[in-house]
This record gives C-alpha cells, sequence and structure tokens, in this order.
C-alpha cells in the first residue's frame, strides 16, 4: 500500500505456470527485487524465474532464434 506499484498481468498460462506482466520501465528493479524476496504464497513455497525482459510488447510475442520464413 504504501510502495504499492501498478502491475499488468497481460497472460497467464496455467499449464506452465508462466505469465507475461507489464510494469512502467521505473518500476522493473521495484518488480524484479519483490519477485526475488517472495518465497512463500498461500503457506506454499514459490519461485520466480525472468525468461525475459523488453520495453516493447512486440518483442516478447515471438523468438527471433525460433523464426522459421
Amino acid at each position: 500500500v504504501g510502495a504499492a506499484l501498478p502491475v499488468d498481468v497481460l497472460t497467464y498460462e496455467e499449464k506452465t505456470l508462466s505469465a507475461i506482466l507489464r510494469v512502467v520501465s521505473s518500476g522493473l528493479v521495484k518488480l524484479w527485487s519483490a519477485l526475488t524476496l517472495l518465497g512463500f504464497y498461500q503457506n506454499r513455497r514459490c519461485a520466480f524465474r525472468v525468461l525475459q525482459t523488453s520495453p516493447f510488447l512486440l518483442a516478447l510475442s515471438g523468438n527471433s532464434r525460433e523464426l522459421v520464413l
């Protein structure tokens, strides 16, 4: 509340437990720190792995290394 940071969950895939989060660039370090410090949620252990970051949402839509022409 005192240090609230607006974060949008754009997509969430329950099968792989992966999500795309959107946060203003000035809040990236705060969000990353909060995820790093969170070890339990609802009395269950949890951990987060950041796979990719980008200032552009379009860049997250695909992987150029897997591009097939």
